[in-house]
């Protein structure tokens, strides 16, 4: 039986990985014949902006091939259903043409009821 499941990231995509490893996690339900969504709010809309350099610190460390965010959202975007709370994509500035396309804004009273309506909902 499949089930319905959101994965919620609230970090932004600098210093951790979760905003990265969530994209593939909701990939793998999708997979196993789940239906999933990837939901950023908070910190985490920052990584629905397009275009983002994956580097920061020593040089040396990011001089090799280090994936991105956009990356895995663009290669997973017919698989997973992405989106973002437009309340907090609102607060941080960020213009509907920065954001990665195929990627929904969605109200704090869609996020709710996708909340309530999922069977699992895992929050990074």
């Amino acid at each position: 039986m499949s089930k319905k499941v959101n994965i919620i990231v609230t970090q932004p995509p600098y210093g951790k990985e979760d905003a990265f490893s969530a994209v593939p996690m909701a990939a793998s339900q999708v997979a196993a014949g789940n239906e999933a969504s990837l939901i950023f709010v908070s910190g985490g809309v920052h990584s629905i902006v397009k275009g983002q350099k994956t580097g920061y610190g020593d040089l040396a460390v990011w001089i090799k091939d280090v994936p991105s965010v956009e990356a895995e959202i663009t290669k997973n975007i017919e698989l997973v259903s992405f989106f973002a709370l437009d309340r907090d994509i609102a607060k941080r500035g960020i213009n509907d043409n920065e954001i990665i396309d195929g990627i929904k804004k969605i109200s704090l009273g869609e996020l709710t009821d996708r909340m309530l309506k999922a069977d699992v909902n895992m929050v990074f």
